[in-house]
């Protein structure tokens, strides 16, 4: 079942609680399976993360939808990248950051795979649009890397999906919660995810002696019943939360917490969907509940052989 945009709102938070006991592509627990950065993270594809052929491949193939990237360039241009600055994925010659370039800039840059640069060139937000649009069943799951001065950016990213993507199945999440809070101001009645970032992983966005210390030093973030309501207060339903592995194993009721208060959990490894799998197998076992979904590196059927 797609979460799409409904003018009723109680209509539009059933048809999201549908999401883990209905019928979906991947066939993986009742789980919704999406591609993290499409078909082409860690190796996953042959494609590059967050392009047009790594979302494509995702779209064709038996994800059920598709995780990907947003940042704005600074001429107001929404574009699909995931590293604050340039040199890792998209090719400028020299690292830029991604909010001072320009929409000429982006589109003279080139993609690089596994290090190689392409001959494809970084999408931007409406070349996304225009993908998903043959897609109704799949759900583009878009995330708001920015911190933002102000709403009026969110909310003309808001109007451009709803625009370009008529069928309404996709949704915004961000780990700012004021971004989400303008998105909602924009959208009422559409879901929203709040992603928990787990200190303990810092090294993942970079390997150096700060993300080390800070890592080291670290503690479970706290998700807790009363953690919830308030972020149900502070961004409005329909929300949910998407979460690091690590951060399920350290919050034991999360699930059972959540589904009392009819949030969906969307579940994440940055150490791989190996260690993905254990820790919901692990959350199974304590709670006897999956979560409302799970973005991986591979394939669905790959990982949900190994939840058998």
């Amino acid at each position: 079942m797609a979460i799409t945009r409904k003018k009723n709102k109680a209509a539009a938070l059933a048809l999201l609680l549908t999401m883990c006991s209905s019928l979906v592509q991947a066939e993986c627990l009742g789980m919704k399976v999406q591609a993290h950065r499409g078909a082409g993270y860690a190796g996953a594809g042959n494609a590059p993360e967050n392009s047009l052929s790594a979302l494509r491949n995702a779209y064709f193939g038996t994800w059920d939808g598709v995780e990907t990237d947003l940042q704005l360039l600074g001429d107001g241009n929404w574009v699909v990248h995931h590293d604050v600055l340039t040199g890792r994925v998209v090719d400028t010659g020299q690292p830029l950051p991604v909010r001072q370039m320009n929409a000429g800039q982006w589109r003279a840059a080139s993609m690089k795979n596994r290090g190689v640069t392409t001959a494809a060139t970084p999408p931007f937000v409406a070349d996304i649009a225009d993908l998903a649009t043959p897609f109704p069943a799949k759900t583009l799951n878009a995330e708001i890397k920015d911190v933002l001065p102000s709403c009026a950016p969110i909310e003309g990213l808001v109007s451009q999906l709803r625009g370009g993507i008529k069928h309404g199945n996709w949704f915004l999440t961000s780990s700012v919660p004021n971004n989400l809070m303008c998105a909602r101001r924009a959208d009422p009645q559409g879901y929203l995810g709040l992603i928990v970032f787990d200190a303990r992983n810092a090294q993942a966005a970079g390997a150096n002696r700060v993300s080390r210390f800070i890592a080291k030093n670290a503690r479970a973030p706290k998700l807790d019943k009363p953690w919830l309501q308030r972020v149900q207060q502070q961004i409005g339903m329909p929300v949910g939360v998407h979460v690091d592995a690590r951060s399920l194993d350290a919050n034991p009721d999360l699930l059972t917490d959540a589904a009392g208060l009819s949030m969906p959990v969307f579940v994440y490894a940055v150490d791989g969907d190996s260690a993905l799998a254990a820790s919901l197998l692990r959350a199974q076992k304590r709670s006897h509940r999956w979560p409302s979904g799970v973005i991986l590196d591979g394939s669905p059927e790959t990982f949900c052989g190994m939840l058998d």
